[in-house]
């Protein structure tokens, strides 16, 4: 019996592809047929898992341009903007992500984070298929206040923070619409309201991969949600090489700093900051080169470095400043060192604000508020020992939950007969 084929349709920045990526790449070690579809620029780290890639054409540099334009400025000072900027980068996938679809086989699994579950709903309604969703953060509408993005905002009568919550349930997938929208015109399938489409979706698998520590559970969560814990690469074959190794050893722990897809933005004057910033603290500082920029040991205060695992480098640092990215965030928890948050847009804030709260680490400082002066004091707070205990609790009990196990359990369930 031919086993079912599973395509993973990973839209968005590495914090969603790589999960994804570790999925598929399990099945395939299984005998199973998997694809992921994502930006071009992932083709190597959905290849580095084992899984076939489908690619929608590059889209990274897109977001940093986005990023910088008036609407990415106001983006990192108002929520209101945030929605805006992304439904614009989502728009430009829906035609390559249209002739990606037409290659998935009838009666496949689909399994889609939020940004393709309009296209996932659409290969249901017009192929047969089946579908799941893996949500990386705290989204679903809950009125659990620790739970829920804006859970802080909550205010008022139960019925009017029940609406919100549905609202933004509503409102944040109903961006999917955009990268479905050439599909379903081409397929000849009726285009639905943001809050249709939340019903119809609904009723398949959710699957929120992120650790319970980072985001409680909520008992109104929808009935078809099963939180799995955040999926992870299996522990890296990694030790530093130089001259890393030699930086590492020349001193106190550095401190990494890191910024994930918005890295890139800042160019040389961000590595400038960060040099300010690391004298001005007197701690040294580990950080992702940046296009025009030098890869390896800066001088005395900075290194770069080019793609490392989060999970084999943050345990031998000091502590971490990164802009609060799922995948960053959970790898920052289980590395059991301080950490804090300067988020830019989405769902940073609220992570920088989880890591407050859990005690890992100070109160998140805004990226577009910081000085050499403000990351300076962040690599103190980082470096010392207010938060280290606390944080190698939390890196216990985080890494006490197989997320990825758990989300293959889920998949095995949905491709077993019967």
């Amino acid at each position: 019996m031919t086993p079912q084929p599973v395509t993973f349709l990973a839209i968005g920045s590495r914090g969603d592809v790589e999960p994804m990526a570790v999925l598929a790449g399990v099945l395939v070690a299984q005998g199973r047929p998997a694809t992921v579809i994502a930006v071009d620029d992932y083709a190597a780290l959905v290849r580095s898992h084992g899984a076939a890639f489908r690619g929608i054409g590059p889209a990274m540099d897109e977001v940093a341009r986005l990023g910088g334009s008036w609407l990415g400025r106001l983006a990192y000072r108002t929520p209101l903007a945030q929605p805006v900027l992304l439904g614009r980068w989502l728009a430009g996938l829906a035609a390559p992500l249209a002739s990606a679809l037409d290659e998935v086989a009838a009666g496949s699994l689909v399994v889609t984070g939020v940004a393709s579950r309009d296209a996932a709903l659409a290969l249901v309604e017009d192929r047969g298929c089946r579908m799941a969703t893996v949500l990386h953060t705290a989204i679903l509408p809950t009125l659990s206040p620790a739970s829920q993005l804006e859970g802080y905002r909550l205010r008022g009568p139960r019925w009017a923070r029940r609406r919100f919550v549905d609202w933004y349930w509503h409102t944040v997938q109903g961006l999917s619409r955009n990268t479905g929208r050439v599909f379903r015109r081409r397929a000849g399938l009726r285009r639905y309201r943001a809050s249709g489409l939340a019903a119809a979706a609904d009723r398949f698998p959710i699957w929120l991969a992120a650790d319970p520590v980072l985001i409680p559970p909520a008992s109104d969560w929808p009935a078809t949600c099963v939180q799995t814990g955040a999926i992870r690469p299996a522990p890296a074959e990694w030790t530093p090489s130089e001259p890393l190794r030699s930086f590492l050893e020349a001193g106190e722990r550095p401190v990494y700093v890191g910024l994930g897809s918005f890295n890139d933005a800042g160019g040389v004057r961000w590595l400038e900051l960060l040099g300010k910033a690391a004298r001005l603290a007197g701690r040294r500082i580990v950080a992702p080169v940046v296009p025009g920029g030098p890869l390896g040991v800066v001088d005395e205060w900075l290194c770069t470095v080019g793609a490392v695992p989060h999970d084999a480098l943050l345990p031998l640092l000091a502590g971490s400043v990164h802009h609060g990215g799922a995948g960053t965030t959970a790898a920052a928890l289980r590395a059991g060192v301080p950490s804090v948050c300067v988020p830019a847009a989405f769902d940073q804030p609220y992570h920088g604000r989880r890591l407050a709260e859990l005690g890992v680490g100070p109160e998140a400082v805004p990226l577009h508020r910081i000085t050499p002066e403000r990351l300076a004091e962040l690599l103190t707070a980082v470096a010392g020992d207010s938060y280290r205990a606390r944080a190698s609790e939390v890196a216990r009990i985080a890494r006490g939950v197989d997320g990825t196990a758990a989300a293959i359990a889920e998949l095995d369930r949905l491709l077993t007969p019967g």
